[in-house]
């Protein structure tokens, strides 16, 4: 391992190329971290009040983590970003902004000083010309900010970023006039001022890293590590991942989305859970990623046919969720009943019992008497306050008992736990 102490300009004013991983999670600073890091430099620019000739006042950022990339097709030092993508895509994003406004009052040499020495190498061509390269999904978005080019309707999380950042940087001048100087002292205090530990890491395996890190706190959810997961299972290239990412998990993720394409992460979780505890045993939320990889690791282990699996049976979750209806006005009428007790222990259960409908091995109306055998048994759990903390994992354990005749068994399994149903 290597540390020195970098600024800014030490990082990306270099011959170094920095390209966020795979299994990195996508862009998702919003304007309460934009809001911090504005903060930071505002006190960078008026922290001092009798700075003597010449002194920049520093701010710590923190600690960045990379892997160095000898790949052969590489023709420059390249980095994979282990730690800090989050903070060096923002700072990007905002050098971008700063271009933006200087090449808009006119400022064309200071303009192509930022962009020439902070967002791209000038005499490289195609990927290598980027001197940070996003993951996939956030990869066209942020390479036209760079190009200071339009996306139409496609603009997203990181637009927004180059938009609040403009707005705050207009605010800053006499009637949203910036002066040359002004531009210029910013600059400099943003690509000096800013200190960070710059740390490298000679290892063969960064997704191992990575995972050490985040055993250490970094913020990942269950579904974020599954799905690196299955991106690693998908194959060791990146063009393989990239068109796993692209055709398979890309459309699951979707049905996890609102109306704006923001992705549900905790949902999402929880959905990988009630897959898993539909086999018949009980997991607890924390544990479903440890379960997830017990459960699917192997050499042989190919993700494709498991994710075109998880797209369907996310299907039958959000029929539960009422989100997307059922073919059948039964069946439909059943979850509505459910969704009334609003306890989603039944879950699990419920998208075994609709993957059988579905094959062909249950009926709809033995699947609305199934449904009012379980909301019977969940009533009465849950009167019964010294037994209501085991309804997930009764519910849970009932999916392995059901066989070929759920109703017949879910009776004899709710009975043999002394409830009448």
């Amino acid at each position: 391992m290597k540390a020195d102490n970098v600024n800014l300009q030490g990082i990306l004013n270099s011959p170094n190329r920095y390209i966020i991983p795979i299994f990195q999670r996508y862009y998702s600073w919003g304007k309460r971290e934009w809001s911090q890091l504005w903060d930071n430099l505002m006190e960078l620019q008026y922290g001092s009040q009798n700075p003597g000739e010449g002194h920049i006042e520093t701010h710590f950022m923190g600690a960045l983590v990379f892997v160095p990339d000898r790949r052969p097709e590489y023709s420059m030092p390249t980095y994979q970003v282990i730690d800090g993508q989050q903070r060096l895509i923002t700072l990007s994003i905002l050098m971008c902004a700063l271009r933006n406004t200087a090449r808009a009052a006119g400022y064309e040499e200071l303009a192509a000083e930022i962009n020439d020495t902070l967002l791209v190498h000038p005499y490289k061509q195609k990927d290598e010309r980027y001197r940070i390269f996003p993951r996939q999904r956030d990869r066209d978005e942020y390479l036209a900010i760079v190009e200071h080019r339009s996306l139409g309707k496609n603009r997203n999380h990181l637009t927004e970023a180059l938009i609040w950042f403009v707005r705050r940087l207009e605010s800053l001048g006499h009637e949203g006039n910036l002066t040359e100087e002004e531009l210029r002292t910013f600059f400099d205090q943003t690509r000096v001022g800013l200190d960070f530990v710059y740390i490298t890491l000679d290892e063969e395996n960064p997704y191992r890293i990575f995972k050490s890190l985040n055993s250490t706190g970094m913020n990942l959810n269950e579904a974020d590590l599954i799905r690196n997961f299955m991106l690693m299972s998908a194959g060791t290239g990146t063009a393989d991942q990239d068109k796993f990412d692209d055709s398979h998990w890309r459309p699951l993720e979707a049905k996890f989305e609102d109306d704006e394409g923001i992705l549900n992460s905790r949902e999402f979780s929880i959905f990988f859970r009630d897959f898993l505890m539909s086999a018949g045993r009980y997991i607890p939320l924390s544990s479903t990623f440890f379960h997830f990889e017990k459960t699917y690791s192997g050499a042989k282990f190919n993700p494709r046919p498991l994710t075109k699996e998880l797209q369907t049976w996310a299907d039958y979750y959000n029929m539960i969720r009422g989100l997307v209806p059922h073919d059948s006005k039964t069946i439909n009428r059943a979850l509505h009943k459910l969704r009334r007790l609003n306890n989603a222990a039944a879950w699990p259960l419920l998208m075994r019992l609709l993957a059988m409908e579905s094959a062909g091995d249950l009926s709809a109306t033995e699947f609305e008497k199934s449904a009012n055998l379980i909301d019977r048994f969940a009533r009465q759990m849950i009167e019964n306050e010294s037994t209501a903390r085991s309804l997930g994992r009764w519910l849970a354990i009932s999916c392995k008992h059901i066989g070929d005749a759920p109703v017949k068994n879910l009776t004899v399994y709710f009975q043999e736990r002394g409830y009448s149903v």
